[in-house]
């Protein structure tokens, strides 16, 4: 009896889970083709290193969604949320730039980071590439919003990387 209640609570549970995750595609669509082309650029990049491949993530893209929101309540605003996980932004004139492009742009950072010093050149951001590459990361979601002609992805990390006196892998 406790195993068949056990089975109906888990089927409940999972029932809210889906349509959480089915309402926030809704307001934030990525196909399944986009969440295929968000892991493959990931792996392309974490593979050029020898690290590990990263899988999608619902709970991740939920997190990604509720700040892109955020970001749009706030006027099409552009900051880091605070919630604990990795977080890499990119913004863009909506129509113009694909996924693969946004998550090339931070994985451009490349070129200015040293493994060796474990540091960005001066005056350079490096810290979009190192959390793709993180070696501990193993989970990413993303999603997207469009405001005022501009497109914003949020993509979340999971464990976050980027801590600090540690190389990325």
């Amino acid at each position: 009896m406790r195993f068949a209640m056990l089975l109906v609570a888990l089927a409940a549970l999972t029932a809210f889970q889906l349509t959480q995750s089915e309402s926030t595609r809704k307001e934030f669509p990525i196909s399944q083709q986009d969440i295929i082309k968000i892991v493959d650029r990931h792996n392309y990049w974490r593979a050029e290193v020898n690290v590990d491949p990263i899988e999608w993530s619902d709970e991740m893209a939920e997190v990604a969604a509720k700040w892109a929101r955020e970001l749009k309540k706030d006027g099409c605003a552009f900051y880091h949320s605070d919630y604990g996980f990795g977080e890499n932004l990119w913004k863009g004139t909506t129509g113009y730039y694909s996924i693969e492009e946004a998550i090339d742009s931070w994985a451009s950072e490349k070129a200015d980071y040293n493994y060796s010093s474990n540091k960005c050149r001066r005056g350079k951001v490096c810290g979009h590439y190192t959390q793709i590459v993180w070696a501990n990361t193993q989970k990413v979601g993303c999603a997207q919003v469009t405001c005022d002609g501009y497109t914003i992805w949020v993509c979340e990390y999971d464990p976050p990387g980027n801590w600090v006196g540690q190389r990325p892998y």
